[in-house]
């Protein structure tokens, strides 16, 4: 059994793979999603990331999350619930080849949520995006943390998120202006 790696470097075709997913989620949700953002460290130029895609879904003023739900379902998604985090909404896949339609037969590792118009966690994740894609030095400082994270994780995902999240909460607060 192979284990795939933790973190990977940057990979140049996560821009690609992310708008091949949000032409897709797009035209299935249409006039309900104002636009679908690439977020999250495979969003950042440059930046070692878990091979994952993050993806965010803006609802437009006074749709339900329930109107995108059923808009998702044929496309091969489950709500998912908040997770615990407000004005999020997350969405697993049933299968790899989600979203399902003819374009393609697989895609690429991804995490789907859906925000409310409005929602502070869309926003925060849009801020921290957009602060490190223009800074280089921020940039240089979260991949150190990451790589100090992974040294301790040992190989154990659980561990690296636990301790990217500790080592990393002065850095977040400081980027989020918290």
């Amino acid at each position: 059994m192979t284990i795939s790696p933790i973190v990977v470097a940057y990979d140049p075709q996560w821009p690609q793979e992310f708008e091949a997913l949000a032409a897709v989620l797009a035209a299935a949700l249409g006039d309900l999603a104002r636009r679908v953002h690439h977020v999250g460290s495979t969003s950042i130029p440059d930046m070692a990331a878990k091979p994952i895609l993050d993806i965010d879904i803006k609802l437009a003023p006074g749709i339900p999350v329930e109107a995108a739900t059923a808009a998702l379902s044929p496309l091969g998604y489950v709500y998912a619930g908040d997770q615990g985090i407000p004005e999020r909404y997350a969405y697993r896949n049933q299968t790899p080849a989600a979203p399902l339609c003819e374009q393609r037969a697989a895609w690429p590792s991804h995490h789907l949520y859906v925000c409310p118009h409005g929602s502070r966690e869309l926003a925060r994740h849009l801020l921290f995006r957009d602060r490190l894609r223009r800074d280089p030095a921020l940039r240089q400082e979260y991949l150190e943390i990451k790589q100090e994270a992974l040294r301790r994780a040992e190989g154990v995902r659980q561990v690296y998120v636990d301790e990217k999240a500790m080592l990393g909460d002065a850095f977040f607060r400081r980027v989020m202006g918290d």
